[in-house]
């Protein structure tokens, strides 16, 4: 699959598919949202570094490539910032199945770019690469999330119980699904 960017007029965002050289600036968005993000995403940990992320963008990249994950940086049209990222994983090509994650830096919540980020993401993997199933996964608590599922109109599927890890918790987990027809 082709890098493409993926803007839409009037969105708050755009998104550029995740490059290796973004290590640091990832890093910078992650710190900050350190107690935020970090409750719900197990990878965000105080003893997180600028290393850490550039070894997630390397492999984001390679995953790119081979079709296994499709991860994107979220771009602040103003200041030319990296504001979170977000991305389809866990594909599942045999059944057209795959996760949609999200997250957004401390200083750039409540601007929609979630919700932006997550529609320009919808219509990415049911358009352009067919999937006929996207899930949406969130940890029972973060209700920010709900909002950003609910906002971009996937259908709630109920409460799974122990559903994510968050480091040595686990978490019952709200499920919502995108579909293609």
């Amino acid at each position: 699959m082709e890098r493409i960017e993926l803007r839409v007029a009037e969105a708050p965002c755009w998104l550029r598919p995740c490059k290796e050289a973004d290590g640091a600036a990832i890093y910078e968005a992650a710190a900050e949202s350190l107690e935020r993000v970090g409750r719900w995403m197990g990878w965000l940990t105080c003893s997180y570094r600028v290393d850490d992320a550039a070894e997630w963008a390397k492999g984001a990249v390679a995953d790119w490539d081979q079709g296994s994950r499709y991860e994107f940086v979220i771009m602040d049209p103003v200041s030319g910032r990296v504001c979170g990222c977000c991305g389809l994983n866990r594909i599942n090509q045999e059944d057209l199945v795959c996760n949609l994650g999200y997250w957004v830096s401390d200083s750039f919540v409540r601007r929609g770019m979630a919700t932006a980020a997550a529609r320009m993401l919808k219509s990415f993997g049911l358009d352009t690469l067919g999937l006929k199933r996207i899930e949406v996964v969130v940890a029972d608590g973060n209700t920010a999330s709900r909002g950003v599922a609910e906002r971009l109109g996937a259908v709630y599927e109920g409460l799974q119980r122990m559903r994510l890890r968050v480091g040595d918790t686990s978490y019952h987990a709200h499920m919502y699904a995108l579909l293609s027809e």
